[in-house]
């Protein structure tokens, strides 16, 4: 059974969806004012966001959509990708506690920790996420 949201007559789509990426965090829940709170505190749609601010703290915010800025395509492709970093890194961790080899496969080829923990926003991809040059003659 397929989840169903049924939204109050007149108030329309909410502008931004659950799990998309903005600057001020991931968005991870929608919430229906009712009118009455509408004209108190002029909310623009009458929905205001839940936004974890950073995986690491869990930190959450109420935003309003008019606070919130979505991300270049870029920066999506860049956040996701060191979001697989950091996955990858913990697999690689686990692993060496296990003292044992697991053959994890991945279609990026040999998993390593990653050398630098800054955000890359230049669009270029993960260095984990690189094929090797002799996987791909293989």
């Amino acid at each position: 059974m397929q989840p169903t949201i049924t939204l109050p007559i007149g108030y329309g789509l909410p502008k931004f969806h659950v799990g998309q990426r903005t600057k001020q965090g991931k968005i991870i829940g929608i919430e229906v004012l009712p009118h009455d709170s509408l004209l108190a505190e002029s909310c623009s749609h009458g929905y205001r966001y839940l936004v974890m601010v950073s995986r690491y703290t869990k930190e959450v915010k109420y935003l309003e959509s008019d606070q919130i800025t979505l991300l270049s395509p870029l920066e999506v492709e860049a956040e996701i990708l060191e979001e697989v970093d950091y996955y990858l890194t913990q697999l690689v961790l686990l692993q060496s506690e296990l003292k044992a080899d697991l053959k994890i496969q991945t279609p990026f080829g040999q998993v390593n920790p990653p050398i630098s923990t800054t955000k890359r926003t230049n669009g270029s991809g993960s260095r984990l996420s690189k094929v090797k040059k002799q996987e791909v003659a293989a």
